[in-house]
């Protein structure tokens, strides 16, 4: 299904549902302009100071902690992780099942690698499930590269 662009003169689903409810607010605002009350401006002040503290917090917390993820703490950032970051990116974030699987990766991978630190003897059986993934993922990729060629 395509996505319509904004035009100018559209009219959000907001605006709509504020007509239906005061009429008369709308003819006010159009004529006197949007004047938001105190209270309003204030709320806004909070939302906007909380929200760049979310996020700048989020992207330090990031920068602190750094999620470790499996196929990055297993193979480090060598060819089998890239692989793996394409495989992901093409083919499960487009589709929802994709998407859950890829959530369930993201909380599922921290505690594999926080066993992996405690007990190194378990990293080699790690690296061993990894490896048909990553070939599996190689093995669409390539013939994804092969199909597009042909066409």
């Amino acid at each position: 299904m395509a996505r319509r662009r904004k035009t100018k003169d559209a009219v959000s689903a907001s605006a709509l549902s504020q007509m239906g409810v005061c009429e008369r607010l709308v003819v006010f605002e159009h004529l006197h302009g949007k004047r938001p009350t105190l209270g309003q401006r204030a709320a806004l002040r909070r939302g906007l100071r909380a929200h760049r503290q979310f996020l700048s917090e989020g992207v330090s917390h990031a920068d602190r902690v750094g999620r470790c993820f499996i196929a990055t703490h297993v193979f480090g950032e060598g060819p089998e992780t890239q692989v793996l970051r394409r495989f992901r990116d093409q083919y499960l974030r487009p589709t929802r099942a994709g998407r859950r699987l890829i959530l369930a990766y993201y909380r599922l991978a921290p505690s594999v690698c926080r066993a992996t630190e405690r007990w190194p003897m378990t990293r080699p059986a790690v690296t061993a499930a990894m490896r048909p993934l990553v070939w599996f993922a190689e093995r669409l990729l390539a013939g994804q590269a092969v199909s597009h060629v042909s066409d």
